[in-house]
């Protein structure tokens, strides 16, 4: 009988910490839509179309994990990441501005805004390996 209860005990911890370590691997919870708005008038002659289809990409990968997109996030988790950051969106945009200064442009003292935004994410799941990857293509402008 006391041998039993040692099993069910070593049965429980070993599914309690089975449990626990799969709900805190590491994952990526997709995009933050934040509900505040900025409302910006593009009358004619206050800005000037510096850049077009600028684009900006990131991804991510792991082991033992899923990922997947709904509209306009995506969403990863797995238990061993392999490359890549959990901040794809923000890592999407801070490629396409180093690709905009690539192209020869500064950003240092001047007033650009990201105008005609869009996302396109891609998502792949095997056996045991996941990606997810993220594009931000937008039109750059500078107010006068």
């Amino acid at each position: 009988m006391k041998n039993n209860l040692i099993n069910m005990k070593s049965y429980t911890f070993i599914i309690l910490m089975t449990v626990a370590f799969v709900l805190t691997g590491c994952g990526n919870a997709g995009m933050f839509v934040a509900s505040n708005s900025t409302e910006v008038q593009l009358k004619e002659g206050n800005y000037t179309i510096v850049a077009k289809n600028v684009t900006g990409t990131s991804e991510t990968s792991f082991l033992f994990g899923a990922s997947y997109s709904w509209g306009i996030a995506t969403n990863s988790v797995g238990i061993i990441p392999l490359d890549g950051n959990k901040m794809l969106y923000k890592e999407a945009r801070e490629s396409l501005w180093d690709n905009f200064e690539k192209q020869g442009e500064s950003i240092e003292g001047r007033t650009l805004a990201l105008i005609n935004i869009q996302y396109d994410s891609n998502t792949a799941n095997f056996l045991i390996y996941t990606k997810a990857s993220v594009a931000m293509t937008a039109d750059i402008i500078e107010f006068e």
